[in-house]
Order: C-alpha cells, then sequence, then structure tokens
C-alpha cells in the first residue's frame, strides 16, 4: 500500500503540475502520449510480467529454486526484446498521430521502454518475494520524477514525459541490483522452469490479450476521446485517469500480494486456500469501496477544480462514469487472481475481450450524439461486462456467500449517478454547489455504509479467524498465503 499510494500520488501530482502549466489542449495530448507509452506495455511486457508473478513462486511452492530462476531467465530475454520494439512502435505511432518532433518522439520511446521494463522487474520482485526492497525503489522513484517535473516546469523544457521515463528508468536498474543475489545458482535445465515453455507463452499471450483489453480500454478512452469529443474535453478523459489511480491503490495492493500467493498455494495443491482467500477479498473489497466511491462521484467536480482548476468542472460527468467503472473492476480482482492462477486462466481473458468489444460498440454507438459522455458511458458498460465474467465463474465455482453484498453495493453506485445526474440539472452553481455536493455525498456515502454494516461485521469476523472456515468442496488441507520466513527470501 505505501509503494503503490507513491506510485499513485506521484502519478497524480504529476498530472496535477503540468495540467496547471499548461492549457487543456496541451495537456490532452499529453495525457494522449502517455496513454500510447501504457498501452504499449500492455501488448508484450504486462504479460511477461504476469507469468512472473505466476510461474516463479509456482515453483517456489513445489520447492524448485533453480526452476524459478529458469523461468526468470526466459521471461526475462522475451520481456526486453520486446519492450525495445514495443518503444519503437509507440514512437512511430505516436508520431504519425500528432506530427511529433525527434525530441518528443524519444520521449515517447524512452518512457514506453522504462515503464515496460518497470512493469517486469516488479512483478519479478514480487515473484521472488522481494517486498521490502519494493517499497524502496518504488519510494525513490517516486521522489526523482516529482523533482525532475519541477525542473523541467521551471526551466520551460517541455519535456513532461522526461522525469516518468527518469523515475521508471531508475526503478529497473535498482530492481536488477536487488535481485542479483536471487538469481545467482543454477538455473534448472528446461529455459521455462520445467513447466514447459509452450505453457509459458501460452499464458503469456492469454495475459497480455486480457490485460490489453481491460486495463488498455482505460487507456484508450483518452485516445477514443481524440476522435468523438472537442479537443479540450479530451483532457477530461486524461485528467479522470489520473485521478482514479488512488481508487486503484487497495486492489492493486491486493492483487499483487495474492496473485503469487495463490499460484504459490496453487503450486502446493491447496484449493481451500485460494478459495477462502478469494471470498474474503471480494467482500472486503464490496463493503469498503462503495462508500467511497459513491461519495467520489458525488464529488467528481471539486476532485477536477482542485486537480486542474475550474476549466476541468465541466467534466466532472466523465469523471463520474469513470469513477463507477472502475469500482466494477477493482471488485474482480480477487476473482481474476483465483483463477488466472489455476485452470480457469481463460475466462478473464474472454470477459475482457467480449468487454472491450462490447465497449468499444457502445461508444461506435453513443460518442457520435453524446460526445464525451458516449465515450464514458462506452468505457462503464465493457468493464461491467469485463469484470461480471471473472465474478460470476469464481461465484459459481466455489459457491461463494456474495449475492448480499453484491447487490447492494453495486446498486450504492449506481444509485450514486443517478443522484449525481439529479444534481447536475439542478442548475445551482458556486459556492451552493459546493456545499450541496458535498452534503450529499455525506450522507450518500453514510447511506451506503448503513445498508452494507451487517456484511462489513461479517467481513471482519472471518477476517479474524485463524483458520479458514471449512469449504465447500475441495481439499480441507490449510497452507498460510505468505512467504514463510524460512522458504525462498522470506515474504
Amino acid at each position: 500500500m505505501i509503494a503503490l499510494v507513491a506510485l499513485g500520488g506521484t502519478r497524480l501530482l504529476h498530472g496535477s503540475l503540468v495540467s496547471r502549466a499548461t492549457d487543456t489542449d496541451v495537456y490532452g495530448v499529453v495525457g494522449s502520449l502517455i496513454a500510447i507509452t501504457t498501452i504499449a506495455s500492455l501488448l508484450l511486457p504486462a504479460g511477461v510480467a504476469s507469468a512472473a508473478s505466476r510461474f516463479i513462486p509456482y515453483q517456489h511452492g513445489k520447492g524448485d529454486e533453480a526452476a524459478a530462476r529458469a523461468v526468470h531467465r526466459f521471461l526475462d530475454r522475451l520481456g526486453l526484446s520486446g519492450a525495445l520494439a514495443l518503444g519503437l512502435g509507440a514512437a512511430a505511432g505516436a508520431t504519425w498521430a500528432f506530427s511529433l518532433d525527434t525530441g518528443r518522439a524519444a520521449e515517447v520511446f524512452a518512457l514506453a521502454v522504462a515503464f515496460a521494463v518497470y512493469s517486469m522487474d516488479k512483478a519479478t520482485l514480487y515473484g521472488f518475494g522481494r517486498i521490502t526492497p519494493y517499497v524502496r525503489l518504488e519510494l525513490g522513484s517516486s521522489a526523482l520524477i516529482l523533482l525532475a517535473t519541477v525542473a523541467v516546469l521551471v526551466l520551460h523544457t517541455g519535456t513532461y514525459l522526461l522525469p516518468l521515463a527518469l523515475g521508471y528508468a531508475a526503478f529497473a536498474v535498482g530492481a536488477r541490483l536487488v535481485l542479483r543475489r536471487d538469481l545467482r545458482g543454477r538455473a534448472g535445465q528446461h529455459a521455462s522452469g520445467g513447466v514447459g515453455r509452450r505453457e509459458v507463452v501460452r499464458f503469456v499471450v492469454l495475459a497480455c490479450i486480457g490485460t490489453l483489453a481491460s486495463q488498455g480500454f482505460l487507456q484508450g478512452t483518452q485516445l477514443l476521446a481524440n476522435l468523438f469529443a472537442e479537443p479540450g474535453q479530451v483532457a477530461y478523459f486524461a485528467a479522470a485517469v489520473t485521478l482514479v489511480a488512488p481508487m486503484y491503490f487497495l486492489p492493486r495492493a491486493l492483487g499483487l500480494a495474492l496473485f503469487p500467493a495463490m499460484s504459490r498455494a496453487h503450486g502446493a495443491g491447496d484449493v481451500a486456500a485460494v478459495r477462502r482467500q478469494a471470498d474474503l477479498s471480494t467482500r472486503a473489497l464490496l463493503v469498503v469501496l462503495a462508500p467511497l466511491f459513491v461519495a467520489g462521484i458525488l464529488l467528481a467536480r471539486e476532485a477536477l477544480t482542485i486537480f486542474g482548476s475550474a476549466r476541468y468542472a465541466p467534466g466532472a460527468p466523465v469523471l463520474q462514469l469513470i469513477l463507477a467503472a472502475t469500482f466494477f473492476a477493482v471488485v474482480a480482482v480477487a476473482a481474476v487472481n483465483s483463477l488466472s492462477s489455476g485452470e480457469h486462466v481463460h475466462v478473464p481473458v474472454l470477459a475482457a475481450v467480449c468487454g472491450c468489444l462490447i465497449g468499444l460498440g457502445t461508444v461506435a454507438l453513443l460518442g457520435g450524439p453524446l460526445g464525451a459522455i458516449g465515450v464514458g458511458l462506452g468505457y462503464l458498460v465493457g468493464t461491467a461486462v469485463t469484470a461480471g465474467g471473472p465474478v460470476g465463474t469464481a461465484w459459481r465455482l466455489h459457491r461463494m456467500p456474495w449475492r448480499g453484498p453484491l447487490l447492494w453495493s453495486v446498486g450504492s453506485v449506481l444509485g450514486a449517478l443517478g443522484v449525481a445526474a439529479a444534481v447536475h440539472r439542478g442548475g445551482v452553481t458556486g459556492g451552493q454547489r459546493i456545499a450541496l455536493d458535498v452534503t450529499v455525498a455525506v450522507v450518500a456515502a453514510g447511506l451506503a455504509a448503513l445498508l452494507l454494516r451487517r456484511h462489513l461485521a461479517s467481513v471482519l469476523t472471518l477476517a479474524r479467524q485463524r483458520e479458514p472456515a471449512p469449504p465447500g468442496e475441495g481439499e480441507r488441507k490449510t497452507v498460510t498465503l505468505v512467504d514463510s520466513p524460512t522458504e525462498g527470501n522470506g515474504g
């Protein structure tokens, strides 16, 4: 959580500083270029990172350290070559789309490569249980990004992507120094750690497709806005994508911990522990995050004003739709990890592809008449489909007790969208509008918490249990889902 707050807070501050130092048109282009580099990292490096988080701890669960090193060696070579190729592709595509000069194209290339390697090395650190060094590296690279951003703005160089590239590159260098001790020694005879190179490559491909269809869709909203919205409205999407980053702190921290832990449990043959963690995590996300998202949706106008000044306030409906979609995305984290770490990796991938296609179809249908709102609605619809597949599958496979918290949480968030639309049509402005928004947000969030209080108490009771509750089916053997201090590097 500490590391991810630093990461998200840094991106938030970087975006706020740049948006205030430029106009909405310039910031819209900067946001689009960042989106291009992020999408490039999803084409291969994200799949490699996901494979590292799965197969390295899986081999640890089997007690085969040499195979874990072999998995890393194979994935690292694959990922580095892909990062360089995708960096060149991102620079070429951005140059064509936005008529960039050589210097700005070089920034795009540097950021695409640095972010790709950063993503892979972060997953490797988690795979080998090197959590504390990861936190230190994240904090250090975040400080470097902010210092470089201030320097760029003070010197008026216009190189707004360079601070991000420097920070992620510094993280990657530090990560490889940290991992030297873990990678010493004999690697397994097979380049893919004995699990079958075809199996590893298949997982990488599926992970790339799923990640591109889900996370790529979010970043792609900024590019779609260039087609369907006015130039000034493109900045609303750049601001919205930046502002929803804090909402991913808890679920991303949970996912970073759960995925290697569940993979290790699968390697040890402990299905019951996977089920319990998926159940507890999903219910906790539903009941804890729903009131926060309700408040965020109803305070979207104020958040945009603080972020980039009153010029961004008209983008509140866009941010509200992105926030509602983000809620669907984050509550599915545990279900996605439970399926992807085992035999059902295809389920999240198929759901993400279907969600992306349905979302793009909605954008094509509504983007013309509704502009930016149509793009936001398309993302909301697509994300709901993407999240529904894994949640529904995990619910059915393990007979999860999710009906109550799911209905009340989703109802609260969708209800907040309806209330926000009604308040928007009220015509209140100025200080009265701020007072109205804050009052409505506090009341609505309190009501959501009240409706979910019984389910929250149930989650707290389950979390305090030292032993898992007996599952409906499967094995009863339990294994702690954290690294033992005597195993590997001690998570």
